[in-house]
């Protein structure tokens, strides 16, 4: 899976819009819309604000994702 399409799901899952995705994690709405239009690749910094949120609310992170984050 790759870390548009788990956003999106995650988004999804957690019933948020963009805006309020991006408000949780403290970047704009346009960089939400970046991330999954695979326009722009989220930080490393980014990308771990969005797994703790994840990982707040009981959502299990795909090993290839998560493998990626720590190269």
């Amino acid at each position: 899976m790759s870390f548009s399409e788990f956003i999106k799901e995650v988004r999804r899952n957690l019933n948020l819009s963009q805006k309020q995705l991006a408000q949780a994690l403290n970047v704009n709405y346009t960089t939400i819309n970046r991330w999954e239009n695979e326009h722009v690749t989220p930080s490393n910094l980014a990308r771990k604000s969005f797994f703790d949120l994840c990982e707040s609310n009981f959502i299990s992170i795909p090993d290839d994702l998560r493998e990626k984050e720590s190269n």
